[in-house]
Formats: structure tokens, sequence, C-alpha cells
């Protein structure tokens, strides 16, 4: 399907590529249809685009490449709820910031967002007590990662 993005134009999704969050995500409950844009230019971060509105477009990133021990506590009714028949079959992503002062990005490790990659149902899941942060900054992380040639390797990784 075409879609019309304002930050991308226009784009051509496979449906393999789009997700629904039957929740909507937090603060954007209203929208449920997203699709999974890699974008050369921005990587390591891919785009959570809304095929309901146009000019939402998120920045997210999957947290383990800069983040190898990233274990957020997922509560398992989540996961029963998303379908989820084997944790290898889950794909996260937090969400990220990058400003104009990019040196400023940030991402969000308390809340991670969960695809189900066989039935593409999608949900940002709030931790509860947990020890991650809200925005953490990650310039220094994905400056090493692109230095130290994660960017050729990206589609391994992302």
């Amino acid at each position: 399907m075409q879609v019309d993005t304002t930050r991308f134009g226009p784009i051509e999704i496979s449906d393999e590529n789009c997700i629904q969050f039957p929740h909507g995500l937090p603060g954007l409950e209203e929208y449920t249809r997203f699709c999974l844009l890699s974008v050369e230019e921005t990587e390591p971060f891919v785009w959570l685009q809304s095929l309901d509105a146009p000019a939402v477009a998120l920045a997210a990133i999957n947290p383990h490449m800069l983040f190898p021990d990233y274990a957020p506590k997922v509560p398992q009714s989540v996961l029963d709820e998303m379908g989820v028949a084997d944790d290898l079959d889950v794909r996260m992503l937090t969400i990220s910031v990058v400003p104009p002062d990019y040196e400023r990005m940030t991402t969000n490790l308390a809340a991670p967002v969960l695809i189900n990659t066989k039935n593409n149902q999608g949900r940002q899941v709030i931790l509860e007590n947990h020890d991650y942060d809200l925005r953490l900054p990650i310039f220094g992380a994905v400056q090493a990662w692109v230095t130290g040639g994660g960017a050729h390797h990206a589609g391994a990784h992302s």
C-alpha cells in the first residue's frame, strides 16, 4: 500500500511491515496502525510511522545494540495478550528523541515497545518497579556503535 508521510514523502509499505497497536501508544492512543521503516541515513534508528497520521513518525532503536544488558521485566500477561508464544518472536525497541542538537539525544528505557513478529501486534509497556531511565542520554553509545562498525551490520540488528 502507498502511504503519504510528512517526513519521508510517499512510501510503499508491504503488509508485513504493518503493526497493530490495539491500545495505541501512550499519548497517541488514537493511532493504532503503524509501520516500521528503516532509513539508511538515520541508522541505527528505525521509524514507527503512523498509518493514521502522516506527521507522526517516532524514532526508535533496538536498545540491545547500545545496552546489551538491558533486560526489562515484562509481565507475562502482556505477552499473553499480544499472543507471544516464544520470546524469540518479540522485537524490542525503545522510543528515542533526536533533537536538533543531536548530542542531546535520549531513549526511553522505562517503556519499551514490543512487537510480536508472528502476528504484528505491538504494545508499549510502561515498566513498574524498574531502574531504567525515561530519558537516557545515548549520544556516546550511538557514536560508539557507528564508529565501531555497527552500521555495517545494521541489517542483523535492526
